[in-house]
């Protein structure tokens, strides 16, 4: 549940993991019709003024439990920001939603423990199946990021920010590497300018 109004998704016990490790995934949600999404669209728009800021969004967010720094908010705008603007009208909140949705649905496909987080392993695994085939030592820096108190799992808020994060850096690595060779040399500025851009 992302937004104020939107109904709670009903999850099924975790089950021993000897189970859970062969379950299905979810099946994918429906796209929500044009009213339900105008009526979450203003719920968040606490304004009124027909675009989302990052504050508005943090506080939808932390209304459903989701709590975001502003700069990992802004993260997530940018993912859906046609305008560049830093803000997202209507059409900017549907591909938002949908995005939001299918970061849910990847958490919700992967084993869980008790407490409803995927251990670390089991994210390492799901990540090198969509190609990112990371490290052992590039794996510890990224998941001491994302894991900060070394439980060894993460739950949907460190789920999403990973996600923000990969996609944050693999679209900045790409913009430096057109003809996807897989490596790529910088001085410093552009050094900078793809820190900044994976943040």
């Amino acid at each position: 549940m992302w937004w104020p109004g939107q109904h709670s998704r009903t999850n099924a016990p975790a089950g021993p993991p000897e189970l859970q490790r062969v379950a299905p995934r979810p099946p994918t949600k429906p796209r929500p019709d044009p009213e339900s999404l105008r009526r979450w669209f203003s719920s968040v728009d606490k304004d009124c003024s027909g675009r989302i800021s990052a504050p508005e969004l943090q506080a939808s967010l932390s209304d459903g439990g989701m709590n975001f720094s502003l700069s990992t908010v802004a993260a997530i705008i940018r993912q859906c920001d046609s305008s560049g603007s830093g803000t997202i009208d209507l059409a900017d909140f549907e591909k938002l939603h949908t995005f939001l949705d299918s970061v849910q649905e990847e958490f919700d496909g992967l084993p869980k423990d008790k407490e409803g987080r995927a251990r670390i392993s089991e994210v390492v695994r799901h990540l090198t199946a969509k190609g990112y085939d990371l490290e052992p030592d590039v794996q510890r820096v990224i998941f001491s990021r994302f894991d900060p108190t070394r439980c060894g799992s993460l739950g949907l808020q460190e789920y999403l920010a990973l996600t923000l994060f990969l996609r944050a850096a693999t679209t900045t690595f790409r913009a430096f590497d057109p003809q996807s060779r897989g490596s790529v040399t910088l001085n410093f500025p552009q050094f900078l300018y793809a820190a900044v851009n994976s943040i």
